[in-house]
């Protein structure tokens, strides 16, 4: 019989497999997956190399670099899409008139400015002012015997833009040959304009170089010192503000371009939908790590509130709706360790919509998070308009028994309630209502929340609190200290305070715990600002919550962090404790029954999945996982009972097929065997070890 190379690696993956854990590296090695060196990302194809060329004068250098750095098509489909809604004028239409105009500059500047010149005619400087100015109000080309050919284009400028109400931008043949370049008088100087004999000015006495100009063209006398009609410039000195004037012509179609998704794209990217045109929106985010005193779990609060919110309205039902996809992404340099996605759909009636509308919409959520040094993404998508946000942060998680001070945590409301759920900003029986933009009214009664762990060196300093204000030059500094008020009895306890009236200003709030010496021995920080509008209206905040009972769900995510992480002893340690309070909840027991088949400890999977259903959802994984159990503990019988099983559910999975081959050999059915392996072949070709042991098989 045919000896199964090989097999424990070729086996250990099954559907619905966690992405990061370690059967899963285990069964890439084996399909050759990984083999061989790294290799280089090919030469950026014409299309997209022709793409960085139209966008050349307008792209900024944050959003270059990322471009550069994409991998695929795919995101950089994704890239280009959000690229151009950026910068759409009228989001409400289905055009896009800044693309479609700067388009059609770029094709005008390519056919016409590149005759006379060895670029390309939208790399010539007249091809560029084309493209950032459009077409000139009036342009004026002078041909003159004594001057060497000019042009003059006039436009209308902008004062709100920083432009003036009009000015010229000039372009000269140096010297009489070559393409025309652009003329910035205090730059190239006025005599650069004229035909003249050797000798005949210094380049440096500009009032009779203009005196010259004058009586040959007087209008060409007028460009030569200055850009901008009407400017009088110093004893004909050349006008320093034309470079000013062309720095701003420019970077003009790289102001007010909110460009925080290319410093995010690369984390964000695999969450963005490019079915249809994706539109990035700023926001304003809060984001606090809490240490839960009844479940002592670290737990990242976070909310993000988008700029703008898109709804679709429903006849039927009479409601406005929207749905939102969170996803939170936590890193630990280029490893992902855990990607946590929500839907998050809403329905309002016309009242609460115009108030929604109105004040804008939070969305909340909490997520635990183990121990160490995490990147923190979190992304919103409205299946609305496709539009959506997001923002990242490094966050440091101390470890469990370490004292550690978390928060604080200014909202404009903390009430007081049973605690019957898991919820964003939810803490023992207090519940805070941040706002992101961290702005108040003067009169709204704001309160402060944080958590200390004393861990096992139980404090006798209670902590105080520090609210400085941050002056304008000639007003006095504002400061008070507080003692805030404890919430609970255990290790680790919940303060509050009430803040008080505060006069309008920016502040910053300080929560210290001090030592026995009177050394502050834990601290942490927050920032805000007290308007001189007495209420401000605040954003409705939309959060699920989880029931109190159900905590194990959480401890399953911590788990799924520890395992990828490589923490294969924490993640054992959590997926038991979670089992002890989840009991037979199906979905835990088959991660943790994956988790299992990768640490090899194939009796306490058989165990762990004993209780799970052989019907409904979690059928499928059941007989997989204790097929593949089976098989490695030599019960090759049962392996085959349980596999076959599995494949009457769901036929396509290579795993499940490779295992049921590998268990007819051990019982030497060569038959069954080969039927299981040529099925796994034709799903994926790119098997070696199982293309090799199925010739084996057929050979005579």
């Amino acid at each position: 019989m045919p000896t199964p190379a090989k097999d424990s690696s070729i086996i250990a993956a099954g559907r619905g497999a966690r992405r990061g854990v370690a059967w899963l590296g285990l069964l890439l090695i084996a399909t050759g997956l990984f083999c061989g060196e790294p290799q280089k990302s090919p030469p950026l194809a014409e299309k997209y190399r022709q793409w960085l060329d139209l966008v050349d004068y307008i792209i900024t250098p944050d959003e270059r670099r990322i471009f550069t750095q994409l991998e695929n098509d795919r995101d950089r489909e994704a890239f280009m899409s959000i690229f151009w809604n950026q910068r759409d004028p009228n989001r409400s239409t289905a055009e896009n008139e800044f693309k479609d105009e700067h388009i059609k500059r770029f094709q005008y500047a390519s056919r016409y400015y590149g005759f006379t010149s060895p670029l390309p005619g939208w790399k010539t400087d007249r091809g560029r002012i084309h493209i950032l100015l459009g077409p000139p109000a009036n342009r004026n080309e002078v041909f003159n015997s004594y001057l060497y050919p000019i042009e003059i284009w006039e436009y209308y400028g902008e004062p709100g833009k920083g432009l003036p109400t009009m000015f010229n931008v000039v372009f000269y043949r140096k010297g009489g040959a070559g393409d025309f370049k652009l003329y910035i008088p205090a730059v190239d100087g006025p005599d650069k304009l004229l035909v003249t004999q050797t000798g005949e000015f210094s380049s440096q006495d500009y009032q009779a170089i203009y005196k010259k100009l004058n009586e040959i063209k007087p209008e060409v006398a007028e460009i030569a010192l200055t850009l901008i009609p009407g400017e009088r410039t110093t004893n004909f000195n050349p006008s320093m503000r034309d470079l000013k004037l062309m720095a701003k012509i420019t970077e003009l179609p790289k102001e007010h371009i909110n460009t925080t998704y290319a410093s995010q794209f690369l984390r964000f990217k695999s969450f963005v939908d490019i079915q249809n045109s994706s539109d990035y929106l700023g926001s304003r985010h809060e984001l606090v790590l809490l240490r839960d005193p009844v479940s002592k779990l670290n737990f990242l609060h976070l909310a993000i509130w988008p700029e703008r919110i898109s709804v679709d309205y429903s006849s039927d039902t009479k409601k406005y709706t929207c749905s939102y996809k969170m996803v939170v992404d936590l890193r630990q340099g280029e490893t992902i360790v855990y990607q946590h996605t929500k839907d998050l759909p809403f329905a309002y009636d016309k009242d609460e919509m115009d108030k929604t509308l109105a004040n804008g919409l939070v969305l909340a959520d909490l997520v635990p998070v183990m121990d160490g040094e995490l990147d923190v993404t979190v992304f919103v998508q409205n299946s609305v308009n496709n539009e959506f946000a997001s923002f990242s942060e490094k966050v440091r998680v101390p470890a469990p028994g370490q004292p550690a001070l978390f928060g604080p945590l200014v909202s404009y409301r903390i009430l007081k309630q049973a605690r019957a759920a898991y919820g964003a900003f939810i803490l023992q029986n207090l519940h805070a209502s941040p706002d992101p933009q961290r702005t108040f009214g003067e009169r709204e009664p704001l309160q402060v929340m944080f958590a200390v762990d004393f861990a096992s060196a139980a404090a006798t300093a209670m902590p105080e609190i520090e609210v400085t204000s941050v002056p304008a030059a000639g007003a006095q500094p504002y400061s008070r200290r507080l003692v805030p008020r404890s919430q609970g009895g255990t290790e680790i306890q919940v303060f509050t305070a009430d803040l008080g009236a505060l006069p309008p200003g920016y502040y910053r709030l300080q929560a210290r715990v001090r030592d026995g010496a009177g050394r502050e021995s834990l601290g942490g920080e927050a920032s805000f600002t007290v308007s001189p509008m007495p209420l401000l209206p605040h954003p409705a905040i939309a959060a699920p919550t989880l029931a109190a009972d159900k905590g194990y769900v959480f401890l399953g995510m911590l788990a799924a962090q520890f395992e990828t992480s490589g923490r294969t002893g924490d993640a054992g340690r959590t997926y038991e404790e979670a089992l002890r309070q989840a009991g037979e909840n199906p979905a835990l027991r088959i991660a943790y029954g994956r988790f299992l088949l990768g640490q090899a400890k194939y009796e306490r999977l058989l165990d762990v999945l004993a209780p799970v259903p052989d019907q409904g959802r979690a059928a499928f994984d059941r007989f997989a996982l204790r097929g593949k159990a089976f098989y490695h503990l030599a019960r090759y019988q049962e392996a085959v009972d349980e596999l076959l099983q599995a494949n009457a559910l769901y036929d396509s999975d290579i795993s499940v097929l490779n295992a049921l081959g590998l268990s007819f050999l051990r019982l030497n059915n060569p038959q069954e065997a080969k039927k299981a392996l040529a099925a796994s072949l034709k799903i994926k070709a790119a098997q070696p070890d199982i293309a090799a042991l199925l010739k084996q098989v057929e050979a005579p």
